[in-house]
């Protein structure tokens, strides 16, 4: 069983990718959260993972709520494993989640990361093509090896990601991860047409249209921009408008393998 969570749809790629080649369920958390199913039984399975993107250098606001309420039964000599995906770096993401998990009696068997497109456009511009098709071959090469490791049940830290000082990006700049997800950031320009791809695709239910355009109803979010890169029209933007903090004309992304509508 693969619980994930994905924004971009690059951890929904990974994620499924290695349900696939293992041959087990895969489980959408922010579904989940959303039908308050919070109760599994992994008894039957060999494998228990957990694939998500790095926010902040952490785990994400969502995938903490879902870890923090789920229910989940599983063998004492089940494979647990997590796979993050990132941009940059990891920092202690992995320190992050065990001690999630410890809530539940659950320990890590193994950890690995895989370098994706950084989706984080108030911050960084999402690069040409040539470069995106090179970043996503050496993504697969590397969840192949992911899932080589996990079917040897080989134990240990396998990010290659984490940075040079990852217990320092952790501890002090994830805090700041609270106040980015505030909603007050977004804003919507006119060419919006109301096509309601945001309000669908948001993990939280947090966007509703009202009077033909979005509306964030709550003060914070999970932060996943699946809502600006998955607009159509680009009418939606994050940031103040500053010479580098704001997402218009950095261009936008939703991994080639994402399914449709995700």
């Amino acid at each position: 069983m693969i619980f994930y969570f994905s924004g971009s749809g690059n951890s929904h790629y990974a994620a499924y990718t290695i349900a696939e080649k293992l041959n087990t369920p895969l489980v959408s958390m922010a579904e989940c959260l959303k039908t308050n199913s919070m109760n599994f039984d992994a008894r039957q399975d060999k494998y228990c993972g957990f694939v998500f993107p790095i926010h902040f250098w952490g785990v994400p606001y969502l995938v903490t709520n879902f870890i923090k309420n789920m229910q989940l039964k599983m063998n004492e000599d089940t494979y647990v494993f997590a796979v993050f995906t990132c941009g940059g770096s990891t920092g202690s993401a992995d320190k992050m989640l065990q001690k999630l998990l410890n809530k539940h009696n659950i320990n890590l068997s193994s950890v690995f990361s895989v370098k994706q497109i950084d989706i984080f456009v108030p911050f960084f511009k999402i690069p040409e093509k040539d470069k995106r098709e090179e970043v996503i071959l050496k993504s697969q090469v590397d969840i192949e090896s992911i899932v080589n490791h996990i079917i040897n049940l080989d134990k240990g830290n396998f990010d290659e990601n984490k940075g040079s000082l990852p217990f320092f990006t952790t501890t002090f700049l994830y805090p700041t991860y609270s106040y980015y997800r505030n909603t007050s950031k977004f804003r919507v320009s006119d060419i919006c047409t109301a096509c309601k791809k945001c309000e669908k695709v948001c993990p939280l239910n947090v966007i509703e249209i009202i009077d033909n355009k979005p509306v964030w109803k709550l003060k914070k979010c999970t932060l996943c921009f699946a809502c600006l890169h998955i607009c159509p029209a680009q009418a939606i933007n994050y940031g103040k408008v500053l010479f580098f903090f704001d997402s218009k004309n950095k261009g936008r992304y939703r991994n080639p393998y994402a399914p449709k509508g995700y």
